[in-house]
């Protein structure tokens, strides 16, 4: 019969071995150029990184190129048109100068003379010379008697009752000439307006 000891020796004995090679598959392998060829998770992450960056870069510059482009030309655009303005001045001078000239000339005159009707002949002439340069700019005199109010040129200064419905909210007299200029409102024509009168309650 086996004794305790010898059962016990039988039992701690493995009833099979296992032999680890994955050391010796490491030891052959070339891992860093298995790493070279296939990049990592995290390198993938940091080329993504630096094309973005790239591209944002890109776009910044292009940004900046285009807002400079912008500013220069609204630059150009206003000197231009400030050009034109001085232009339009310059001319507009150059047609009232000779009307300053007449109208320093009659007061001369009057002054040195006394004539009286030389004076209002002198004046004259230059409301003429000055109506007709206003007129050749494309400004035009509002005639508002006679028609109906029109708030968009005309402004009332003065209301006269009417019996009559047919005169009712019509101008009856220009009481201060108003001016266009094409289609846009200079001066509105202060005008007296009449109101139907209202029957006694």
């Amino acid at each position: 019969m086996k004794n305790y000891d010898q059962e016990k020796n039988e039992d701690d004995k493995p009833r099979f071995t296992v032999t680890d090679k994955r050391q010796g598959m490491l030891e052959g392998a070339d891992v860093s150029s298995a790493e070279e060829r296939l990049p990592t998770f995290v390198e993938k992450l940091k080329q993504e990184a630096e094309e973005k960056d790239k591209r944002l870069r890109e776009y910044i510059a292009a940004y900046k190129a285009k807002t400079a482009e912008n500013d220069e030309f609204r630059a150009r655009l206003q000197r231009e048109n400030e050009n034109r303005l001085d232009q339009f001045k310059a001319n507009l001078f150059a047609q009232l100068v000779p009307i300053l000239d007449n109208l320093k000339r009659a007061s001369q005159a009057a002054r040195d003379n006394r004539d009286f009707d030389r004076l209002h002949e002198g004046i004259e002439m230059i409301v003429s010379q000055f109506t007709r340069e206003i007129k050749d700019q494309g400004v035009t005199l509002i005639e508002a008697r006679g028609r109906a109010f029109d708030p968009s040129t005309d402004e009332v200064f003065i209301t006269v009752e009417t019996e009559d419905p047919a005169q009712d909210n019509r101008v009856v007299e220009d009481l201060e000439p108003g001016y266009m200029f094409r289609e846009k409102l200079i001066k509105p024509v202060k005008v007296k307006v009449a109101k139907l009168k209202k029957p006694p309650a």
